[in-house]
């Protein structure tokens, strides 16, 4: 077994559609001529697989019960007598996967998160470390199911709070590509001030609306943040954000950079105003936020300073 195989991780809460994503991936084609896929299932939903089905597009399955059988030896013996040429793997969201190890030639090359939209809500609200871990473990999160409201955009705002850089596609309950209007809870003007509980808003549409942002003068309050890592005369302008528990904190927000002397306070508060600017280092990098600082000033800590999806 010297050579490696290529792994596709699907993970999502139970009844997300993950088998659906599976099947329909490999009888469209999404994922090119991959030759014979094994499937590895570690729960049974509402959709089976269908062995005949499978069949037509060269693939199989095998039906894990317990975690404590998904083991190194177990992947070698079904790859051993499948002769597969990639896996898919269907996560259980129940298992702990950080205690689960695959063999070292398996090569994970995407991970994908499938959101129901329509249970969305109950279950982020009471199984958000799952959501942590599901989202934040992913390179391309769908969310399928959906309808055109901005409580919809508002759901997709959350899980980019959790993982700004994983893609995001958003499909309706037939599969279609859909889009969200969502109303921003400020105007897009040349000139924008930011109020304190927009900061989250804000922080995301940067990244998701460029054109909206470039060039523009933002104001707002912010938490200072300096290190010795970052380039000379920036810092950090941004605020602490929750994104399940307080265990799960992390700071958000954008370099900003200075040309006239200044002494910036590490994990001081201030006001700032800023022009927008998207930069990149080479023609081929994704281009990145960076504010141009026109003024700031010292002030106390504001009433509510971290960002919360409660």
């Amino acid at each position: 077994m010297a050579r490696t195989f290529p792994a596709v991780l699907v993970k999502g809460i139970l009844e997300s559609g993950k088998t659906t994503f599976i099947v329909d991936s490999l009888k469209n084609g999404d994922f090119g001529d991959v030759g014979r896929v094994l499937i590895l299932s570690t729960e049974e939903g509402e959709v089976e697989y269908d062995p005949s089905e499978l069949a037509k597009v060269n693939a199989v399955y095998y039906q894990f019960e317990n975690p404590e059988d998904f083991t190194v030896e177990k992947i070698n013996e079904l790859i051993k007598a499948n002769k597969p040429h990639a896996l898919f793997i269907e996560e259980n969201a129940m298992w702990d996967w950080n205690t689960i190890s695959l063999p070292p030639y398996v090569v994970v090359e995407q991970a994908f998160a499938i959101i129901d939209a329509q249970t969305f809500k109950i279950y982020f609200n009471n199984m958000r470390q799952k959501f942590q871990d599901i989202v934040g473990s992913s390179n391309i999160v769908i969310m399928n199911r959906c309808e055109e409201s901005a409580e919809m955009a508002g759901y997709k705002r959350s899980l980019k709070l959790i993982n700004k850089d994983a893609y995001f596609i958003t499909l309706d309950k037939d599969g279609k590509p859909v889009s969200f209007v969502e109303e921003l809870p400020y105007k897009i003007s040349d000139e924008m001030i930011i109020s304190d509980k927009d900061f989250g808003i804000f922080y995301i549409d940067t990244f998701d609306n460029r054109s909206r942002y470039e060039g523009k003068i933002v104001e707002f309050n912010c938490m200072t943040v300096t290190s010795k890592n970052l380039p000379e005369n920036t810092f950090v302008a941004g605020r602490l954000a929750m994104t399940c528990c307080a265990n799960d904190i992390q700071l958000i927000g954008h370099l900003c950079g200075y040309n006239t002397p200044l002494k910036i306070k590490n994990k001081g508060w201030v006001h700032l105003r800023a022009r927008i600017h998207y930069l990149s280092e080479n023609e081929n990098d994704e281009p990145q936020i960076v504010l141009e600082l026109l003024k700031i000033k010292e002030i106390p800590e504001i009433e509510e300073p971290v960002v919360s999806l409660q």
